[in-house]
């Protein structure tokens, strides 16, 4: 046991001795003129989605002095860059200062932990680029070199995260869809609405498009056009009145003696005439109802100036009515007194005497006398 222990003495103070032996740039030229410090690794032991901080410290000296630069690759050492499986880089803080001639530079990464088994993993070592140019050389030109990091042992635990949603990214790249995604939606959206707008199409057509009757029902249509357009729009109350007093004139203008043909074509004309006045001044009336039913309809009107003016029309209607019947005209004594008769009630029923009569009903005084035409 004390001979073991005498020689790796022996050994050690050999080695030390040849290290002092060798100058410091042949040390320096094997290892480099970057070197990496890994730091400890925080914390040890995660769950899913923990953070997990490392520190790698370069130290490189600074070489203006001598003509030469020292250029770290920071790009090369970006998180996403990183292969680290079964970890995932998420974060990183470059913290450089400067101590005399030498630059110390901390790069800090957060990994996370992306494999579900509980096991003992181990943080796999990256390398850290860098050149070494000459002042005013082209960075093209200059060699890259690298050095390598630490490793770090971590320990999974458990599968139970406190974060509700816990974005991990896979280690499977699947590719952008985004541009593919757009595309198909907005084709979707241009083409959804083409069915209805299809069917309002065809909708307008089919209520634009005439319809297809058959012949018999044409002609039908055309044959009651054709009676409708004959039919003569009623007369106005005032229109009906002229024609009464123009019927009027022409029968107290006929001669004495006159034969029966004229008096009853005259006549005729009159029953027409005081058919239209009824019909214009009684709402109620349709035109196919009689004249006695004309003056049935005068008989329940109310008391009053009107409707006795209105049965005496309707009462020479009804006469006037039978002689046509009968092909026989109403023989009067006295023409003259008729039409005056006539022309009297016709006068009682125009507004302005209305107007006066209802008035004069309502302070008790009796009916307005004739006043001719």
């Amino acid at each position: 046991m004390i001979r073991i222990f005498t020689t790796l003495i022996s050994l050690s103070f050999v080695v030390n001795l040849t290290v002092e032996a060798q100058p410091i740039d042949e040390v320096l030229g094997e290892f480099g003129p970057v070197r990496v410090e890994t730091l400890e690794l925080e914390p040890t032991v995660v769950k899913t989605g923990d953070p997990i901080t490392q520190v790698y410290r370069l130290r490189f000296p600074d070489l203006v002095s001598e003509g030469q630069e020292i250029i770290i690759l920071e790009d090369r050492m970006a998180p996403e860059a990183l292969p680290v499986h079964p970890f995932e880089a998420v974060s990183l803080m470059v913290d450089k200062r400067r101590i005399e001639d030498e630059h110390i530079w901390d790069f800090t990464y957060g990994f996370r932990l992306v494999d579900p088994n509980k096991m003992t993993y181990l943080l796999p070592n990256f390398s850290f680029y860098y050149l070494i140019r000459d002042l005013g050389e082209d960075i093209e030109d200059a060699e890259v070199q690298q050095v390598d990091g630490g490793q770090g042992l971590i320990r999974y635990v458990t599968s139970i995260t406190d974060e509700p949603l816990l974005d991990i990214r896979d280690t499977i790249e699947l590719g952008n869809f985004s541009g593919r995604a757009t595309v198909f939606q907005t084709l979707a959206w241009t083409v959804a609405p083409l069915p209805l707008l299809i069917w309002l199409v065809m909708l307008v057509r089919l209520a634009r498009k005439p319809k297809m009757v058959s012949l018999e029902k044409q002609q039908e249509e055309d044959e009651l056009a054709r009676l409708e357009a004959q039919i003569p729009v009623p007369p106005s109350i005032w229109e009906a009145r002229r024609s009464v007093h123009h019927e009027l004139k022409t029968l107290q203008s006929l001669p004495k003696g006159v034969g029966g043909d004229r008096l009853l074509a005259c006549q005729r004309s009159l029953v027409l005439a005081l058919r239209d006045y009824l019909l214009a001044d009684l709402p109620d009336l349709v035109p196919g109802d009689t004249s006695l039913d004309m003056q049935r309809h005068v008989e329940r009107l109310e008391d009053g100036p009107r409707k006795t003016a209105l049965g005496v029309l309707a009462g020479r209607l009804v006469g006037y009515q039978r002689g046509l019947e009968c092909g026989q005209p109403v023989m009067t004594v006295r023409p003259s007194e008729e039409v005056q008769e006539l022309v009297d009630a016709l006068s009682q029923l125009r507004p302005h005497v209305r107007l006066l009569n209802r008035l004069k009903s309502v302070v008790g005084v009796a009916g307005l006398p004739s006043t001719g035409r």
